[in-house]
């Protein structure tokens, strides 16, 4: 061991130096310990038989017998151990563990054993002498010069002397001990040594802290920080690493004062210089810079690269990458609770970021810094999913919680991130109160326009959000996933049991979880309208279900999934062979529409969307095309677009119910706009249906284009949303009634110009006319002035 031989050269400087008949009394103290490291280094070459070693052994044995007593005198003697008596003691010494390895040889005759052992106990008496001697008389500070001379000279073994060096307490920060460490930097670049070196500063430090003591700590620790400086970024993570498991988050400046000094304005300088220099190429010049932060005070740098990654748009993926490039980070910490850790990175994002996100892109920018975090593109994953999840989710999944709706974005996000192992991480995050949660929040928005107005709820733009996360949990969770099956069916049951108190929509949305364990429970007038297999679907008597809310439950049903949107238009039954069901069936389905497009997401309006199309197609849904906006009677073909023509006029006598006065109450002034909104996306889809139409009846090669009647549709569509405009309450629903409109005229604008026909002018004339006559009448003057605007240019 490299302790041992310090001891050995040490020893042999220190008899030196003190014997005056000594040649190398007078020498140099480097030449000293050049010519012990040379005087240890001397050893045996000759290789003896087993028969030769054992008469070489006897001799000795009688050797030793005979000048026992003289040799015990000699070095026992007043003058004390000079050189040659050390040598003979330490020869000794090693001569002893060579004897230990021949005791333990099973092969010794009696007579060689017995000569083993004689010599052993010959040799344990001297050494007795040497034990003593070598205890009193080695001096500790000649110690550190022989080790510190080894070193400077890079003699034998100096690498390994760096290692006693840089932790050999008692030497530390003694003026040659700190000039000798800035001298030879380059010997101690390796992570093992720079974190012993930093193990004995600190220990320095919580002892020392005049004024000198810290202007040597300041010298010692800039000359680590440049040993550290030169590591690969693989030995900088394991300082780091060690850093972190011995002082925790605040790193060094725990116990350093000197670092604290002039840190935070370091720590300023270096990111501002990284943030304007954005790019790929500069990505390891930027994680060289963070490196030393991250060694002085890893808690402050990650906070700071959290919170620039948050206000500097654009900067937070190459921030990410910086932070991934330091997996020593993924620490999990215990000081709060041993029995619950938690990762530095997220208790870092909680303290510095989380609950200050002032704007909706200081929010866009958190979620995507954390996905990076937790699913980097070539690096470790910083953070998981599951620690993401327990603490930026669970908790602030209550209707009061202003952070809700980013929750459930970054769960969102979370749960996209691929498992790594067979069992899903969702595991470990309570996934049965979690789907509770959802499944409340989900009951929630059956009341949404009847919410409390000082109560904050998610909007209506987050419940398509919430459905899709409810979905992949309902994916993720499996029966595989719990440690028995009594406990997933007791899951289960605990669940529905929950659930059976909300309303009855809820429960469909979990079948893929439920499995054939429940049966779909739904109002029990849905079976007046479906042909609902028993054994898959039974019936719960609500009083909010009364007769004729049939088609009411069906159609809530068709916004559940698409899945089960198919299986309703399957069981629908309508006799279109009568008449009069066709007509109830069609005035009935009006009311119903109407009766869920306030509480419809993006979503499941599309759902419901494709459902009057289906219908419409398969002429069970009934709705006459009346011809109020018609001055002549078209002579054109206008089968290919008739479902078009129709849906957009069960949309206007949708909104003739909704705006008369029987429901003139029944509507909160604030869920206009949502409406408003749902209803110009869907004229956007009816316009590109139209165009597709349009694409498929045309017929070039017969010179037959379908101009004219697309110019057609266009026209009624403005009129019938013109209609539309007219009849709401003035709530601030104009901008997306502008955007639809406008979309429509320069639809429009295209498909007349396309028209070659002789007419062609005359009809656009015309119809020009006419579409400024409707627009004039309209209301709000916002609305008619930028479409009379926009019609002013029309052929222009």
């Amino acid at each position: 061991p490299v302790a041992q031989y310090l001891d050995k050269i040490s020893s042999v400087v220190g008899l030196w130096s003190r014997d005056t008949k000594s040649e190398f009394q007078h020498y140099r103290l480097d030449e000293k310990v050049k010519e012990a490291e040379r005087s240890v280094r001397l050893l045996s070459v000759a290789k003896l038989s087993h028969e030769e070693l054992f008469v070489g052994l006897d001799l000795l044995c009688s050797l030793l017998r005979a000048w026992g007593e003289e040799l015990e005198d000699t070095l026992s003697s007043s003058e004390g151990l000079c050189y040659d008596s050390y040598r003979l003691l330490d020869t000794l010494n090693t001569f002893r563990k060579s004897l230990a390895c021949f005791s333990e040889m099973g092969d010794l005759s009696e007579g060689e054993a017995r000569v083993v052992l004689e010599l052993t106990q010959t040799t344990e008496d001297f050494l007795k002498i040497y034990t003593s001697l070598k205890s009193k008389d080695l001096d500790a500070s000649l110690v550190s010069s022989v080790a510190m001379t080894i070193i400077e000279q890079k003699l034998d073994r100096h690498k390994e002397m760096c290692s006693i060096f840089a932790s050999e307490k008692t030497w530390a920060f003694s003026k040659d001990w700190v000039d000798c460490l800035v001298k030879n930097k380059a010997l101690f670049q390796e992570p093992e040594l720079v974190l012993k070196l930093l193990e004995t500063l600190v220990n320095f430090a919580m002892s020392h802290q005049d004024k000198e003591a810290q202007e040597l700590q300041m010298q010692v620790t800039q000359a680590i920080v440049e040993c550290y400086t030169e590591l690969s970024l693989t030995d900088k993570n394991k300082v780091i690493s060690d850093v972190l498991a011995s002082w925790g988050g605040p790193g060094l400046c725990l116990h350093l004062q000197v670092v604290m000094e002039g840190f935070q304005e370091d720590l300023n300088v270096t990111f501002n210089q990284i943030t304007k220099t954005v790019s790929d190429q500069g990505l390891s010049k930027a994680v060289a810079s963070v490196a030393r932060l991250m060694l002085l005070f890893p808690e402050a740098t990650v906070k700071q690269v959290c919170n620039l990654a948050v206000i500097n748009l654009g900067a937070h993926q190459f921030l990410s990458q910086i932070l991934c490039s330091f997996p020593a980070l993924s620490l999990q910490e215990t000081r709060d609770d041993p029995g619950k850790p938690r990762s530095l990175v997220v208790r870092c994002l909680e303290e510095a970021v989380w609950g200050r996100l002032s704007t909706g892109r200081e929010e866009e920018q958190f979620l995507e810094f954390l996905a990076f975090l937790m699913q980097p593109s070539s690096a470790t994953p910083l953070v998981s999913p599951a620690e993401v999840t327990k603490a930026f989710v669970l908790p602030y999944l209550k209707s009061d919680s202003a952070q809700m709706e980013l929750s459930l974005q970054i769960l969102s996000k979370a749960l996209r991130i691929q498992p790594c192992s067979e069992e899903h991480w969702i595991k470990s995050c309570h996934p049965f109160p979690l789907l509770l949660s959802l499944c409340k929040l989900l009951d929630g928005y059956t009341k949404y326009w009847h919410q409390p107005g000082d109560q904050f709820f998610p909007s209506l733009e987050t419940k398509d959000l919430v459905l899709d996360i409810l979905c992949q949990l309902c994916e993720a969770v499996r029966p595989e996933a719990a440690p028995s099956p009594e406990l997933w069916v007791q899951s289960l049951a605990w669940l529905h049991r929950k659930v059976a108190s909300l309303d009855w929509t809820v429960g469909l949305r979990l079948k893929k979880l439920y499995g054939d364990h429940f049966k779909n429970e739904v109002p029990a007038t849905l079976f007046e309208v479906c042909t609902l297999p028993e054994d898959e679907w039974t019936c719960q008597s609500l009083p909010e279900y009364g007769p004729g809310s049939g088609l009411l439950a069906w159609m809530e049903c068709c916004c559940v999934s698409t899945e089960l949107r198919e299986t309703m238009l399957t069981l629908l039954t309508v006799n279109v062979d009568n008449p009069e069901e066709v007509n109830l069936f069609s005035k009935g389905f009006l009311v119903a529409l109407i009766q869920v497009l306030p509480w419809c997401s993006r979503s499941e309006w599309k759902r419901l969307t494709h459902v009057v199309e289906n219908l419409l197609q398969r002429q069970v849904l009934h709705v006459p095309y009346t011809l109020e906006y018609v001055q002549y009677m078209p002579l054109l073909n206008l089968r290919p677009f008739a479902r078009y023509l129709q849906f957009s006029v069960l949309f206007l006598r949708g909104f003739q119910l909704l705006c008369s006065s029987s429901c003139s109450t029944w509507l909160p002034a604030e869920a206009w706009l949502h409406v408003v909104q749902l209803y110009c996306s869907s004229l956007t889809d009816l316009l590109g249906s139209v165009k597709n139409a349009a694409r498929l009846c045309s017929d070039p090669a017969e010179d037959r284009t379908c101009t004219e009647e697309v110019s057609f549709i266009c026209i009624q569509m403005f009129c019938h949303l013109l209609h539309v405009a007219a009849m709401l309450p003035d709530k601030g629903c104009g901008e997306p009634l502008v955007v639809v409109a406008l979309e429509i005229l320069s639809q429009y604008e295209t498909f007349s110009s396309a028209d070659t026909s002789p007419s062609n002018a005359l009809r656009r004339a015309n119809e020009r006319h006419f579409l400024e006559s409707i627009t004039e009448n309209v209301g709000a003057e916002e609305l008619r002035s930028t479409l009379l605007q926009k019609l002013s240019k029309l052929g222009a």
